[in-house]
């Protein structure tokens, strides 16, 4: 094999010299050679799009909008497109916001492509990663382990809401209940247990002795674990326990009047990832609470202007960034010292689909927690 590998450099190379012994320079013969055939993508980005299109792979592509450079992603088929990838770093330089999609709904007459899918992607509105396709039914609640490793999810069919936990590093499933009810779930700090509800009661899931148990604990959607503490956003406030002993240690109600309370009941919610702060949002009012100092800032809602606190359900380390809880558009805003909106960006982040939405925050810490590299006006 070695001595027909040679022969044929040699033969190639006499060929050459022969040629441009005849006047024909090196250049010239390059140019004489077949060219490399081109991949599909590559054919396709050699077209040029009304559009603007760019493929990723065979079938999906992006479109990157003329206001700020955002790419708007079309999914048609998801089994091509990157999965979530805990070995690439890159993908964890900023924080992450994982939704659900049903990418290919009114698109595709493909029941994979049309059903629902967990995704992810940068808080900056790039490394869109397909997190959990392996089931079926409607997306409730999903929520990703401190750590990165492992995704709970609540999703429901016409049997029950099923509660699952993927281990994004082998692709396993540990199955935690399917009984219809509340569908809340929150992870330990050191994501090694997980809270959960079959019905009303909660459960607790146990890593290391993959064991279930039943707990009196309470907790809502929009709760944290973070240094020894347990923060829940409730219908009236944000309730902080000691998550060891579960002993109640403090609350921040927004009202004592019981004749004004339908008008402070919550009906959107968000927390920062050490619950240092907490917004909400009633039928009349809008919250930013500070848990730490017990200090509460409200607005009263005038549909006919922007608040200084809409949309800030998804709220960064420190809430100096927020984020609605929509999926498909998306308003990011930087807050300022008041932790009123200062700046915003507003970005259709998904193009194909009938609905995006559900999102919630992980790897919360990467960047200083900040949502993008810069600010908004490329500050830092």
């Amino acid at each position: 094999m070695k001595k027909s590998m040679k022969s044929t450099l040699k033969l190639s190379l006499l060929t050459t010299l022969l040629l441009v012994g005849c006047g024909q320079d090196k250049a010239t013969i390059e140019s004489n050679q077949p060219e490399k055939e081109l991949s599909i993508v590559e054919q396709k980005n050699a077209q040029e799009w009304e559009d603007g299109r760019i493929y990723i792979t065979e079938h999906n592509y992006v479109r990157y909008q003329d206001n700020n450079g955002k790419p708007r992603h079309y999914v048609f088929k998801a089994k091509e497109w990157p999965r979530e990838d805990l070995d690439n770093e890159s993908s964890y330089d900023l924080p992450r916001i994982v939704f659900r999609w049903d990418n290919g709904e009114g698109e595709t007459d493909d029941y994979y492509d049309r059903k629902d899918k967990v995704w992810s992607i940068k808080t900056d509105g790039t490394d869109l990663r397909l997190v959990a396709d392996e089931f079926d039914g409607e997306v409730r609640v999903m929520r990703m382990s401190p750590n990165n490793r492992y995704l709970a999810i609540s999703y429901s069919t016409f049997e029950g809401i099923y509660k699952f936990i993927k281990d994004l590093k082998t692709g396993e499933y540990i199955k935690l209940g399917d009984r219809n009810g509340r569908e809340d779930l929150l992870w330990s700090e050191q994501s090694d247990y997980l809270y959960f509800f079959e019905g009303r009661q909660s459960y607790k899931y146990i890593f290391s002795d993959e064991k279930i148990e039943k707990v009196d604990v309470y907790f809502t959607k929009d709760s944290i674990i973070h240094g020894g503490r347990r923060y829940v956003v409730s219908d009236y406030g944000v309730v902080v326990y000691d998550e060891k002993s579960n002993d109640l240690l403090h609350k921040v109600v927004l009202t004592q009047n019981s004749d004004e309370i339908d008008e402070f009941e919550l009906r959107k919610r968000g927390i920062s990832p050490t619950g240092k702060f907490a917004w909400g949002e009633s039928y009349k009012y809008r919250f930013l609470i500070d848990v730490e100092n017990r200090k509460i800032d409200r607005e009263e809602i005038d549909h006919s202007k922007p608040g200084d606190y809409e949309m800030l359900n998804i709220l960064s380390l420190d809430a100096k960034f927020a984020r609605s809880g929509g999926a498909a558009q998306v308003f990011l805003f930087q807050l300022g010292e008041d932790k009123k909106i200062k700046e915003h960006q507003v970005w259709k982040q998904i193009g194909s689909g009938h609905s995006a939405n559900n999102s919630s925050l992980y790897n919360a810490f990467a960047n200083d927690g900040n949502f993008l590299k810069k600010g908004l006006n490329n500050d830092k």
